[in-house]
């Protein structure tokens, strides 16, 4: 293959994708393109979302047709040289088909890399991927969330950290048989006990929502375990909150409904696809998970208002701490975040709603390495 081609694949995100399909190019043939730049909307069974140049390059060769399915791996752009010859393209393209594999035949492989982990009466589901040489850095969900929300970040990462993400109590593949009047601490000795039982002495966290307000009670109960704090849109920094998106996604159980309510996440809700609202209707269908997340509702809410004050608790914590908050969040405001002290990084970032690490997961995986290290 010619030196100064640099092929393009269709990224994988999450444990379950197998292809994807390109609905925009934001570049033409004969641009430069700078690496973090968009160069195409994937539509995947799960989301649309924008797939950001891995390197710096002149898009040389577009390989595959708008809304063509192809597996993970597979060629979809070429880099190069503007004077790179046809036959040098076609030649490039030729050998890198003759020995693609594709990995989507390993995709059962890929989804039962989860394990799963008792502690005390519950089971805890989680994905595990890096070196365990490196600093551990642990994901936490949001309310109604599971470990696949952080599909654009936890791959990206492990190749700089030992990453962990799990389902919490109540979520996902986890345990939907959760205590009465639980509080936040109820989560918070669970993930301790999680870090325990995978040795994990010292872990930097990134909690987004609900999963933030978790994060912030574990760093200020636990000190010695909590290196660093990665907070995204979290709860408990002020009072307001959409109530109605709360009880709006225990209550939805059609198609419609639930759209109505998810669109309410993102700044741009063409992210959100069919399969993607099937799928969180399969698992609201769960046995059991409507009473837990009533019960975890009435953690996060009191009045319709937020029920838990943690900016105390997070203005003590001596720790590197970050928080990241979509300028257009329409659940919880960004104004939360004013006025705290000064060794509190705080990033807004324009055109995002309420999943920042989905929206602009490039910015936050960014923004996270920069805080742990």
């Amino acid at each position: 293959m010619g030196s100064n081609i640099l092929p393009i694949t269709m990224p994988k995100w999450g444990l379950a994708m197998k292809e994807g399909s390109i609905v925009k190019w934001n570049r033409e043939v004969g641009e430069e393109i700078k690496k973090g730049e968009a160069l195409v909307e994937i539509e995947t069974e799960k989301v649309v979302n924008e797939f950001e140049s891995p390197e710096n390059g002149t898009l040389i060769k577009k390989c595959i047709e708008l809304d063509e399915k192809v597996p993970v791996g597979s060629l979809i752009a070429i880099y190069g040289d503007k004077e790179t010859s046809d036959d040098e393209i076609n030649k490039f393209i030729i050998e890198f088909n003759e020995n693609f594999e594709n990995s989507s035949e390993d995709s059962d492989i890929n989804e039962s890399a989860t394990k799963k982990i008792k502690i005390e009466d519950l089971d805890i589901n989680f994905f595990q991927i890096g070196d365990a040489d490196k600093k551990n850095l642990l994901f936490i969900h949001g309310f109604g969330g599971d470990l696949n929300n952080w599909m654009f970040n936890q791959e990206e990462l492990s190749k700089d950290f030992n990453t962990y993400s799990l389902d919490l109590p109540g979520h996902g593949s986890s345990s939907k048989d959760i205590k009465k009047e639980i509080e936040i601490s109820f989560f918070t000795k669970n993930i301790v006990k999680f870090c325990e039982q995978n040795n994990l002495k010292k872990i930097n966290l990134v909690g987004h929502s609900f999963g933030a307000g978790i994060s912030i009670d574990i760093a200020n109960k636990n000190k010695e375990l909590v290196e660093s704090l990665i907070l995204i849109s979290p709860i408990g920094l002020g009072k307001e909150i959409d109530n109605s998106y709360l009880e709006g996604f225990v209550s939805a159980d059609s198609r419609r409904d639930l759209k109505k309510v998810l669109e309410k996440l993102y700044f741009d809700s063409s992210i959100i696809t069919r399969d993607l609202l099937n799928e969180v209707l399969k698992i609201k269908r769960f046995d059991g998970i409507s009473d837990a997340l009533n019960l975890i509702k009435n953690v996060i809410l009191h009045n319709e208002l937020q029920k838990n004050d943690l900016r105390k608790d997070l203005e003590d914590i001596k720790i590197p701490i970050s928080i990241i908050w979509g300028k257009d969040d329409n659940i919880i405001p960004n104004s939360h975040s004013s006025n705290l002290n000064g060794n509190i990084k705080v990033n807004i970032i324009d055109d995002c709603g309420h999943m920042a690490h989905v929206e602009k997961s490039q910015e936050v995986n960014s923004l996270i390495k920069e805080t742990i290290n």
